[in-house]
C-alpha cells in the first residue's frame, strides 16, 4: 500500500514539474536583464537570481537563484500533496506524504546539483544576474530515492507498532 502511495507520490510530482515547466517555459523578458535571464530549457529547472552592488553582487545573485528553487520545489511539493492527497485518512499515509512535503535536505541537494548556466555583470546598473539549473533527470532521480527512504522508514515504523500491539494483547508491555 505505501509502495503505491510513494509511486504515486514521485509520479505526479515529477508530473506537476513537467507541466510547471512548459508553463514557465513562455518567453518573458525583462527589460535591462540578459536574454537568457528568466528563461527555462528543456532538459532542466531553472530559476534566476538577481544582486546588485560590485562584482561580488554574484555570490549573492547565485545564492539568490539557489534561494528561488528551494522555494519552488517546496511549493511544487505541498501542490502535489494538497492537489493529489488530501482525502487520505490513514495515518502512517499521512505521515509519509508530511514528510515528503517537508524535505529538510531539500537545500543541500540543490546546493550539490545546481549548474550555473549563466553569470553577467553588468557595471551599468551595477547588478549581476544569475540563471541556475538542476537537470530534469537528477531531480527525478533524487524524489524518487527519497521516497524510497520514506517508505522504508514508515513500513519500519508500522512493523514497531505492530510488534507493541501484539505484545501487549500477549500482555507482555513493549519497551
Amino acid at each position: 500500500m505505501l509502495e503505491s502511495l510513494a509511486f504515486a507520490l514521485v509520479k505526479t510530482l515529477i508530473v506537476f514539474m513537467f507541466e510547471q515547466q512548459l508553463e514557465n517555459a513562455q518567453s518573458v523578458r525583462i527589460q535591462g536583464a540578459p536574454g537568457w535571464y528568466a528563461q527555462q530549457t528543456t532538459n532542466h529547472i531553472c530559476e534566476s537570481g538577481l544582486a546588485y552592488g560590485r562584482i561580488e553582487a554574484i555570490d549573492s545573485a547565485k545564492a539568490n537563484s539557489r534561494q528561488a528553487m528551494v522555494r519552488r520545489l517546496e511549493g511544487a511539493m505541498d501542490s502535489v500533496a494538497y492537489e493529489r492527497f488530501r482525502h487520505t485518512t490513514d495515518p502512517a499515509e499521512r505521515d509519509l506524504i508530511r514528510r515528503f512535503s517537508r524535505d529538510e535536505q531539500l537545500p543541500a541537494f540543490i546546493q550539490s546539483a545546481v549548474i550555473f548556466e549563466n553569470i553577467e555583470y553588468r557595471e551599468k546598473p551595477a547588478a549581476a544576474f544569475v540563471r541556475a539549473c538542476i537537470p530534469k533527470a537528477r531531480m527525478v532521480a533524487y524524489q524518487e530515492e527519497r521516497v524510497g527512504k520514506l517508505v522504508k522508514a514508515v513500513t519500519l515504523h508500522r512493523r514497531d507498532r505492530g510488534f507493541d500491539e501484539m505484545e501487549t494483547e500477549l500482555g507482555r508491555p513493549g519497551n
